[in-house]
């Protein structure tokens, strides 16, 4: 799963096939296709979950506690699917 955070207004969103934008409005991004994505902004900053792990941590949530932990990773500047608009 493709996100995007703005780091100046701190809002992360998930991506869509319409354009989507952080609350300042200074963060975008969007899906081409159900692979490939863009984003833009001088403030983003591309997120993503390893979607089998977050499918895991939902199926094994706990009652209690501090929850079940899956893996997220900051998307490299130069990645084939998510590609940064100037």
């Amino acid at each position: 799963m493709k996100l995007v955070l703005c780091l100046h207004c701190q809002d992360l969103f998930n991506l869509a096939l319409e354009e989507k934008s952080c609350r300042c409005g200074l963060t975008k991004g969007k899906y081409i296709n159900q692979l490939h994505a863009i984003y833009s902004g001088e403030h983003a900053m591309p997120l993503g979950f390893a979607n089998s792990s977050l499918i895991k941590a939902i199926q094994n949530q706990p009652k209690e506690g501090l929850g079940e932990t899956f893996t997220a990773f900051i998307i490299p500047r130069e990645c084939a699917t998510f590609v940064k608009e100037d």
